[in-house]
């Protein structure tokens, strides 16, 4: 704020040494000082416009750490509470022994597989593996491509499932970023670490998940801790 301040007051100084210098008639220094106002009133504008936008990327990451912070704490609960593999494969032999018919698996046990899934593969990360697919996404898990379908029939279609995987990079990217916001990260590196073949994807799967990029988020994020920094020791 001082710096506009500082600068208004200078582009009136100069204004008026000019108007002085050049010996402009009323009406030419009046139309002088009415061009002048006019940057003055847009750089207010665009100022407070910036501080507004500031203000709400900091909000919103603010509210993405608290998200982050809370997945974490979910996924480690679900990851200590819930069956191993080999018990849900046995239940669900037991399941499909019971009805000889082909029935879907039901609901619960789907979800419950689904929630195994996500905790597991977010706490090895076997993502970072630029050619993991839904086929290693299975092998992962212990089924066969089949019987994952049926366990998770949102990601029935392998293109489905790749968008999945690729917000669980975004997302293992986010808390990098979070955590080392004072670092000067090159962006094909981060990519690259969190499994990505490009940047471009990087980009794209990271702007899909958040609302921004990759390096707005990782400035804004690198603000955000100054000014608490900054608020801290203050008080």
């Amino acid at each position: 704020m001082r710096k506009r301040i500082t600068l208004i007051v200078s582009l009136l100084l100069l204004a008026t040494s000019y108007c002085h210098a050049r010996a402009l008639t009323l009406a030419e220094a009046d139309t002088a000082i009415m061009i002048l106002l006019f940057v003055v009133i847009l750089l207010i504008v665009l100022g407070g416009f910036g501080l507004h936008y500031n203000r709400v990327i900091t909000r919103r990451n603010e509210q993405l750490l608290r998200i982050l912070n809370a997945l974490d704490d979910y996924r480690a609960i679900v990851a200590d509470g819930a069956l191993s593999l080999d018990e849900q494969e046995n239940v669900l032999k037991l399941q499909q022994s019971k009805s000889k018919a082909a029935k879907a698996v039901q609901t619960d046990d789907c979800q419950a597989f689904y929630v195994k899934m996500d905790a597991r593969v977010n706490k090895e990360k076997p993502f970072t593996n630029p050619d993991f697919n839904q086929q290693l996404l299975a092998e992962f898990m212990g089924v066969d491509v089949e019987t994952f379908r049926k366990l998770v029939p949102r990601y029935q279609d392998p293109e489905r499932t790749l968008e999945y995987i690729n917000s669980l990079r975004a997302e293992y990217a986010a808390k990098i970023l979070m955590e080392h916001s004072d670092s000067d990260y090159l962006m094909d590196d981060m990519a690259f670490k969190c499994g990505f073949n490009d940047s471009a994807s990087f980009n794209s799967a990271f702007k899909f998940a958040f609302g921004i990029t990759p390096t707005e988020y990782l400035h804004s994020m690198s603000q955000m801790f100054k000014k608490n920094e900054y608020n801290n020791n203050q008080e």
